[in-house]
């Protein structure tokens, strides 16, 4: 079950439980968050450590009336394994990911071990957006490449064919709280809009998007930019099949997931020009990736930074801290998605 909750506004008030349960922090959140949760809960540091040792750094002697609730980022994956050893050794019944999706724990297995998992949807999406924008920006100005010319000391404007946005297609793949604010940043700039989302309640409420099929998306737009969540309705959603249909002077955006496009589909795309750029944030197998991307020219690669900012940080932190006080004052809440 989905709960579309958000982080609780009033958190003057401390919870009034018996005894004050534990947080354990396992990757690094910003200090905002830090200092809210030690004004409710107990709070315990566990950063830097690998799941084998982290499962022993939180192991406690079991007490049917503890809890305790883990929070992580991304980078940590939460495998059966883990979650077996967790429910076994620890009081551990809520995972908080200060992340915007949940791809990083599987999430069923975790259900049926009776614990809860939480995300932090949301609270990068404007870092997100922004850095799309960037991205298409990047592409259509010619702006790395420019870069690396008078870096070498060398003038010459000619070698560069840059374009405008203004009456460009834009195809958004994903019309969520990303997407629809690239959506709302492409307009400014003056282009025509498509988006392609299978949850009928953002097609409605976005009248300013023509919505599509993906395979016309793919065939009418100019840009092309994926903000889905990585699930196995979305695994490959760009594959070697429908790149095909994409415009030969297309450009590709991806900072949602690695996993939504097909890499070596992608690649020999690049390699051929059958797609004219790419900016590519996001890879399959982080924080390893594709080195045949760094052989290609018309392609940006970024370490994951799209969502990543100093206000999005304290955003993200804040908003996890209020959304666990908030899972703490509810009474019924068990084994359930909190997005």
């Amino acid at each position: 079950m989905h709960l579309n909750g958000k982080g609780n506004e009033n958190t003057s008030k401390l919870i009034e439980l018996t005894g004050k349960p534990t947080v354990y922090i396992a990757d690094e959140i910003h200090a905002a968050g830090i200092t809210l949760l030690k004004k409710h809960f107990k709070v315990k540091l566990v950063q830097g450590l690998n799941n084998n040792t982290l499962l022993k750094a939180i192991t406690r002697k079991k007490n049917s009336n503890s809890k305790s609730t883990l929070i992580i980022r991304s980078v940590r994956k939460v495998d059966k394994v883990f979650m077996d050893l967790l429910k076994q050794t620890t009081d551990v019944k809520l995972i908080c990911t200060v992340s915007a999706g949940f791809d990083n724990i599987e999430t069923a297995y975790a259900l049926k071990c009776r614990i809860d998992i939480m995300n932090v949807a949301g609270a990068n999406s404007t870092s997100a957006a922004e850095f799309t924008m960037s991205l298409i920006l990047a592409a259509a100005k010619n702006i790395i490449k420019a870069d690396k010319m008078m870096k070498k000391v060398k003038y010459d404007y000619s070698l560069f064919k840059n374009y405008e946005l203004l009456g460009k297609t834009i195809g958004i793949i994903g019309t969520g709280r990303i997407g629809s604010k690239v959506a709302m940043y492409a307009k400014a700039f003056g282009m025509r809009i498509l988006g392609n989302d299978i949850k009928k309640s953002l097609v409605n409420k976005y009248k300013f998007i023509n919505y599509v099929s993906l395979n016309t998306l793919l065939k009418r737009s100019d840009i092309v930019t994926i903000h889905t969540p990585l699930d196995a309705t979305t695994k490959y959603l760009i594959n070697s099949q429908n790149i095909s249909l994409v415009k030969n002077n297309a450009v590709i955006i991806n900072c949602s997931r690695g996993g939504t496009i097909e890499e070596n589909a992608l690649i020999k795309s690049l390699q051929k020009r059958k797609i004219s750029y790419a900016g590519i944030d996001v890879f399959e197998n982080e924080p390893a990736f594709n080195k045949k991307f760094t052989n290609i020219e018309n392609v940006i690669l970024t370490p994951h930074l799209a969502g990543k900012t100093g206000e999005s940080k304290k955003r993200m932190s804040i908003t996890a801290a209020e959304k666990i006080i908030n899972y703490y004052k509810k009474s019924q809440h068990r084994h359930k998605l909190i997005n």
